[in-house]
């Protein structure tokens, strides 16, 4: 049955069901999803790497070992079926995620740029007080194609601008502050005083803005890091300096030439049950629908059924999922979904030799690193807590983790920049900071200080 709505059919579903095919382009920094015809397929996997290229040029930095899923549906409709009211999202299931948009077709860069672009800068800067994320992501949130080689963001957003001028742009010392969300406007008016500062850093004070990345991608403490770019004496001043940047509105936007060719892999076309096993994470908020899409990728995957098929039906089934471990014993997908919870940990040659098979797997790296620490060896669990985080920099998962063994073995300064790491991380989600775990660590966290 092909499914219809206001602009048409839905692509993004098995041939079966009367969709097109479905494949998956892997570039250097992304595995690109899309039902979209190939060649323009193509065509936003290297704008999607055009994009990191000119994050990497903005901060200086560059990851080669990176790979974020996304997935194009084929408009801003399309989205809406999945997630209504949405043109784009992130899901976040542990330490994976998913993005989720449509293309541009004015030669930007996506629906959920916004989003994105705080995945992207995750990487190149892993600590990033509440203030710098939202600057950031509102900055490189209206990036655009002037050419095929050349990107422009950083425009004026009259709407932010007008906010932070008739409320007045708060100060660095309130911003610093802006972690538990406020109510409507409070909210408002500090993300329009987070782009107004980084706005005015980017265009006015660029030496500043550089030496602020490079302190918050160094071992230093970021209250030692703001200090240091912005002295107390120069508060004032700069604060001035950024109201009247709003008054005059004065602003060149920040454009850049990218320097190469991005690569794409050979497409990967996706199976029916693979489809459908996909198309259950992209129904935002319809949790029935998701079911629906996963009982499908059940009954349309061959048999013996593939490994990450088995799990599908053993959580439909509600089976225990070690039961699995007899027909599937050494698979990625079964070793993720036996030892998920943290109470349990895999015997050290079977997680090793499941990473081996996938090592850029955040999911099974949590894992091998959990189990490694469970079995007294403290540094392949720094190792492959490094190896997560170096794929999956917006984890808290693996920060907590990397944050016990710092606090297990007194590396106070670790510690510290672990803590600030997962603030950053969880400036959003400020009730799990008031949870008891939280709370018990952020106590040893004052302990390990004062001896």
């Amino acid at each position: 049955m092909v499914m219809l709505f206001a602009s048409g059919c839905v692509h993004f579903e098995c041939k079966q069901h009367g969709g097109t095919e479905v494949r998956s382009l892997t570039t250097e920094h992304f595995v690109v999803t899309s039902a979209m015809p190939l060649e323009k397929h193509k065509v936003q996997a290297e704008k999607l790497e055009l994009m990191w290229d000119t994050f990497a040029t903005f901060f200086g930095a560059d990851v080669e070992r990176a790979r974020v899923p996304i997935v194009l549906l084929e408009d801003d409709d399309e989205v809406r079926y999945f997630a209504s009211g949405y043109v784009g999202f992130v899901r976040r299931v542990g330490p994976t995620v998913l993005v989720v948009g449509a293309p541009d077709e004015e030669g930007g860069l996506g629906s959920s740029t916004h989003e994105l672009a705080h995945l992207v800068s995750a990487f190149m800067l892993p600590r990033q007080p509440r203030w710098v994320a939202e600057g950031l992501a509102a900055m490189f949130e209206d990036a655009k194609f002037k050419d095929a080689r050349t990107v422009k963001m950083g425009r004026w957003n009259e709407g932010r601008a007008q906010e932070a001028f008739i409320l007045g742009a708060l100060s660095l010392e309130e911003l610093q502050q802006w972690q538990s969300p406020k109510d409507a406007e409070a909210e408002g008016l500090a993300y329009a005083s987070a782009w107004a500062w980084m706005h005015y850093l980017a265009n006015h004070d660029e030496a500043r803005l550089r030496r602020l990345f490079a302190g918050l991608r160094s071992e230093k403490p970021i209250a030692e890091v703001m200090t240091e770019v912005f002295p107390p004496a120069d508060a004032a001043r700069l604060h001035a300096a950024v109201k009247q940047y709003l008054g005059d509105a004065r602003f060149r936007g920040w454009e850049t030439s990218l320097r190469r060719s991005p690569k794409i892999e050979a497409p990967v076309t996706l199976t029916d049950w693979e489809i459908h096993s996909l198309r259950s994470r992209l129904w935002f908020i319809d949790r029935e629908s998701g079911v629906k899409d996963l009982e499908k990728a059940v009954a349309l995957a061959p048999n013996p059924l593939p490994a990450g098929a088995a799990v599908i039906k053993a959580r439909l089934e509600k089976a225990a999922p070690e039961d699995l471990l007899k027909t599937y014993p050494d698979a990625p997908e079964v070793l993720v979904e036996v030892y998920a919870n943290e109470d349990k940990v895999p015997p050290r040659a079977v997680i090793d030799a499941a990473v081996e098979k996938r090592p850029d797997d955040p999911e099974l790296l949590l894992i091998a690193a959990r189990a490694a620490w469970a079995s007294g060896e403290s540094e392949a669990a720094r190792k492959f807590t490094a190896r997560g985080l170096a794929v999956a920099p917006w984890s808290t998962d693996l920060v907590i983790h990397k944050l016990q063994i710092d606090l297990a073995e007194s590396r106070c300064d670790e510690a510290d920049r672990a803590w600030a790491q997962l603030l950053s991380l969880m400036n959003e989600r400020s009730n799990a900071l008031s949870s008891k775990p939280m709370q018990t660590m952020q106590k040893l966290l004052q302990g390990c200080r004062a001896n």
